[in-house]
Parts: structure tokens; C-alpha cells; sequence
């Protein structure tokens, strides 16, 4: 299997986002890596791939940057700013994001020679990164509008993977409200959860749901161009 790790996903002269080519990227890349020896050793381990491509994602969508162009200030801005702002995920996810980051850019650094992976991996091999990184995805203060309202959903008991679940807990959120019980929060419009993108499978129920969720959180929460 060959992939260009340097290929575009923006146009070169107008900068425009060519989604086609970004999701073809991500699925490509995402499959050699669960083909290679790293993605292997996760698969042995126990943990099922799904942050890796979320961080592409998230490099691609608010910093424009692939992989081949990521820098460890960009990684450290998606681990500590952007996934805790956009991805309803809970903080016990963290150490496993972290260890299927470490394999994916190891992956990443063997196979392709990146220059920047070294610099990296020195961000995900420090045990400070893991520390941090839950400790930003549990302050509520750093949730933006509709990742609230989905982790108070999923905090009361809500589905907040299916469609069905999203609306059980809007209708019961606006019953609160009406009633002067809820906690208001402010949402202009309150994207739909998608329970098609998700591709892992739990260990346990609630772990299934949570990184379904924050799949799906992730395309939700994208800045419009």
C-alpha cells in the first residue's frame, strides 16, 4: 500500500478546503495505519483506533495543517485547546488518546520520515501530557456552547449517540427550563449527532458511547469557511 503523505487538501493558490480530498486523506491514511505494525500493537492492546484520525481532523479543519505540516505547538494546541473545547469526550479517554498517538506518529516517523515527528513524539512521551490533557477535558469552563449541552446529556443519562437521544434530552432540557429548573445554556443552533461516523467498538457500553460521541462532536463542531 502507498500513500503521499504530503498531499494537498487545500487548493495551492486559493487556500480553498477540498473535502474530498481531505476525507480520502484521512480514510487512507487512517487504514495503512491500522495495516502497520503500530496499528497492530494498539489492536493488541486493547484499544480501538479512532484519535488518531480525530486529531488529523481537528490539524486539518482549525489549523490547516496535515500531519507532514504539524508542528508540536500545533499538536500541543489540538490536545489542550481544541479537543477539550470541541470533542465531547470524557477525561478518562485521555490516557488512550495519548497512547494511540504515540504509535500513530511513531507510525508516522518510521514510515514516512517525517522531520517533524520527532518533536511530536516528545510531546506525547511526556508524562505531563496526559496529566494536562485531562485535566483541560474535565474543566467545564473550557466546553464550548453545544459540547455543554451534549456532556449534560450524557451526564443524566441521555443517548447522546442517536438521534433519539438528543431529542428525549432537548425535550426534557426545555421542560426544565420552562419550569425555571435547568441551567440555561446558550445555544443558537444545536448541530445534530450523527451516529454514523463513529467506527469504534466499546470494551464497555459507556465506553462505546463516549468516543462515538466525540467522532461525532468533532464533525459537528467544525468552523464554517
Amino acid at each position: 500500500m502507498t500513500f503521499d503523505i504530503h498531499q494537498p487538501v487545500f487548493e495551492k493558490e486559493s487556500g480553498e478546503y477540498l473535502e474530498e480530498a481531505a476525507l480520502r486523506y484521512r480514510e487512507e491514511l487512517e487504514a495503512f495505519f491500522e495495516a502497520s505494525v503500530e496499528g497492530k500493537m494498539l489492536s493488541d492492546e486493547g484499544i480501538q483506533p479512532g484519535w488518531s484520525d480525530t486529531v488529523v481532523d481537528l490539524g486539518i479543519h482549525y489549523l490547516q495543517a496535515t500531519p507532514a505540516q504539524m508542528s508540536a505547538a500545533d499538536l500541543r494546541t489540538i490536545l489542550f485547546q481544541v479537543v477539550p473545547r470541541k470533542i465531547s469526550a470524557t477525561a478518562d479517554e485521555a490516557p488512550e488518546a495519548i497512547r494511540e498517538l504515540q504509535l500513530f506518529w511513531t507510525f508516522l516517523q518510521r514510515e514516512f520520515r517525517l522531520e517533524n515527528a520527532a518533536a511530536c513524539l516528545n510531546v506525547l512521551n511526556s508524562k505531563e501530557t496526559v496529566v494536562r490533557m485531562r485535566e483541560e477535558m474535565e474543566n467545564p469552563a473550557n466546553f464550548g456552547m453545544a459540547k455543554s449541552f451534549v456532556m449534560m446529556g450524557m451526564q443524566r443519562g441521555f443517548d447522546m449517540t442517536s438521534q433519539k437521544g438528543i431529542d428525549q434530552w432537548m425535550a426534557t432540557y426545555n421542560a426544565e427550563l420552562r419550569a425555571g429548573t435547568a441551567t440555561p445554556v446558550c445555544l443558537p443552533a444545536l448541530p445534530e449527532v450523527s451516529t454514523h461516523y463513529g467506527t469504534s467498538k466499546r470494551k464497555a457500553q459507556a465506553g462505546k458511547a463516549k468516543r462515538k460521541l466525540a467522532k461525532s462532536s468533532r464533525k459537528q463542531n467544525r468552523p464554517k469557511k
